[in-house]
């Protein structure tokens, strides 16, 4: 293709607002604080893109107080030391361990293992200091809260494929770890010795440990075992002595629960909090009393009425912004399972979305009273999980009118899936492995085929390097054409149908596709240093805007030549409207003027 480059001088780029505002609870504990003497509940929130924080809340007066993490976004690992210190383990970049005095509210030098970016799960060992779980390195960590060392103790697992040591409980003398995800494991690490030993079920995960037992659980699966010698117990009677721990939501669905003082009992769910005497009476949700922070934008689109739409970056909610007059709304939990939104589409005046980690299909209608918790305003569909549960290739409108995305596979597993959902009967229809062992990375459409992008991505296992396909999908007749892509070629979220024609990210080149010869016919070279992560059309296909790290090429499809703007940053987000390009950087939500 002809590439005539023409770089913009002036200013058109104007920043409009951070209307992307969220808690994303990953882990609670409760405390007696000494700097009151009151009880609390700690929650660990992580604010995408941006630095973590603490939220502490009393459960007499609801008062709440927050407190920023000295580095990262956000902290899986959370221990309360004797009420005197908060441990913190941080992700998704440093794996800090950060230590909290409480009566002073300062915080002691971060520590980390520089080889390691997530702390997972930690835990007090019975010799009173603190373990923890890396990716990575799938290693174990501990530290000594009296003298504040942090020290690695080497991987939990052989497996150099295995790089999550995730799931944490101590009983007197061990830790148990469970982690995976190539080949799942469970042990016990037995704190005088140093030395690990396997028992249980790969698989199963310890969800109660207490000096007498050990359960594990998979799914609905329980097994039981000796907290001493490590020995099977059977019999019904163990599921018996299991604590019960959850209340029941208005839905009827089950939600966990953690003990306060004085026989009470709360919890946490999405944007909100509750408190309930016991776990008979039915909780009555309260927002969290702190402000949410500005996060992460990860997914664009925009309504009928050319107002914005948009997920967060991790934790499970979307926003609405009005770019009229910059207001704008935040929801509560889009569905029932962790992760955020990867695909939004306007259909018929409602908002069909696809979602990590549940491999959720989720229809929502803005002129319908927010009911979530009853499963009817948003409404989960039939998902794709267990099998999959990663919309890695986003949501697209396909020449049927139906709802397309494109999967990656569940944990410890490479593979892919299209799905289909009916926006007039919301029936789901899946199909699986259209390229065997790839996720599929990006999907378009047009008005005759649906186009899909695979790669060697995967959840909890490392990145694969394969010959991905680009294929060419009729609703009709499935797979109509197929190519594989040489091995020093990689393609991700990058393909966009415009203009009669199919362009395709592929590493530092834009190809160009034409769908009536089935063939490529073009392709362009990037001048830029990084290769191209998101692709909108602009003008009604006239013009492809194609992201590419810091610099925009606005491609015209008809002569070729290309415009090169600026940017404040990277760009995974962004959607075309009659105001021009809205795209975000991080939190920021921007506008292009065209």
């Amino acid at each position: 293709m002809k590439m005539n480059v023409a770089d913009h001088k002036g200013n058109r780029i104007t920043e409009m607002n951070r209307p992307c505002r969220n808690f994303n609870i990953l882990a609670s504990t409760v405390i007696t604080d000494p700097f009151d003497g009151r009880e609390k509940i700690v929650l660990s929130n992580f604010a995408a893109g941006q630095t973590g924080n603490l939220i502490f809340i009393d459960t007499e007066t609801g008062e709440g107080e927050s407190l920023a993490l000295p580095g990262d976004e956000g902290a899986w690992g959370l221990v309360n030391w004797h009420n005197e210190k908060l441990i913190v383990g941080t992700c998704p970049n440093y794996a800090y361990l950060h230590s909290l005095d409480l009566r002073t509210r300062e915080w002691a030098e971060p520590l980390r293992d520089a080889s390691e970016k997530y702390f997972w799960d930690m835990t007090l060992g019975s010799d009173d200091r603190i373990y923890g779980g890396t990716w990575p390195g799938c290693s174990l960590l501990r530290y000594d809260p009296k003298e504040h060392k942090l020290e690695n103790l080497g991987r939990v697992s052989d497996n150099p494929k295995n790089l999550y040591s995730r799931h944490f409980n101590a009983v007197p003398g061990y830790i148990l770890v469970a982690g995976g995800y190539d080949d799942p494991f469970l042990k016990a690490y037995h704190i005088e010795s140093g030395t690990f030993q396997n028992f249980g079920t790969p698989g199963f995960t310890a969800r109660e440990a207490n000096p007498t037992f050990i359960g594990t659980v998979k799914e609905q699966e329980w097994q039981f075992y000796d907290s001493t010698t490590f020995e099977r117990l059977e019999g019904p009677e163990w599921a018996e002595k299991l604590p019960r721990s959850e209340a029941v939501l208005p839905s009827g669905d089950k939600i966990r629960a953690f003990p306060l003082a004085n026989g009470r009992w709360g919890g946490v769910r999405g944007q909100d909090y509750f408190i309930i005497n016991s776990l008979d009476e039915v909780p009555v949700l309260k927002r969290i009393p702190v402000d949410a922070p500005a996060t992460r934008i990860h997914t664009l689109t925009v309504d009928e009425e050319g107002q914005i739409w948009g997920a967060c970056g991790f934790g499970q909610t979307i926003f609405r912004f009005n770019p009229v007059d910059g207001t704008y709304w935040n929801s509560s939990s889009v569905c029932n399972s962790g992760g955020e939104v990867y695909g939004m589409r306007f259909v018929g005046g409602k908002l069909f979305m696809s979602a990590y980690v549940g491999g959720d299909h989720i229809v929502y209608d803005p002129e319908q009273p927010w009911d979530q918790l009853s499963n009817i305003n948003p409404k989960s569909l039939k998902p794709v999980k267990p099998d999959f549960v990663r919309p890695e290739g986003r949501t697209v409108i396909g020449p049927d009118g139906g709802l397309w995305t494109g999967w990656s596979a569940k944990y410890g597993t490479y593979g892919g899936a299209l799905s289909r959902v009916d926006p007039n009967t919301e029936e789901v229809k899946v199909w699986k492995n259209v390229v065997p062992d790839q996720q599929v990375a990006g999907v378009a459409a047009d008005d005759r085929y649906v186009y899909f992008t695979t790669n060697g991505g995967a959840s909890g296992l490392p990145y694969r390097e394969v010959q991905g396909y680009f294929g060419v999908w009729d609703p009709d007749q499935g797979l109509i054409y197929s190519i594989q892509l040489a091995s020093n070629e990689k393609m991700g979220n990058g393909i966009l149908a415009a203009a009669g024609k199919v362009y395709l990210g592929v590493s530092h080149e834009i190809r160009v596709f034409d769908p009536v010869r089935l063939e490529f016919r073009e392709e362009l070279t990037l001048t830029t240093e990084a290769p191209c992560s998101w692709l909108v059309s602009v003008h009604q296909g006239k013009t492809v805007g194609a992201f590419c790290g810091r610099k925009l090429l606005l491609i015209d499809t008809e002569n070729g030549d290309v415009e090169q703007v600026a940017l404040p940053g990277p760009v995974r987000a962004a959607v075309e409207h009659t105001h021009g390009i809205y795209f975000a950087v991080n939190e920021v939500l921007y506008r292009i003027a065209l």
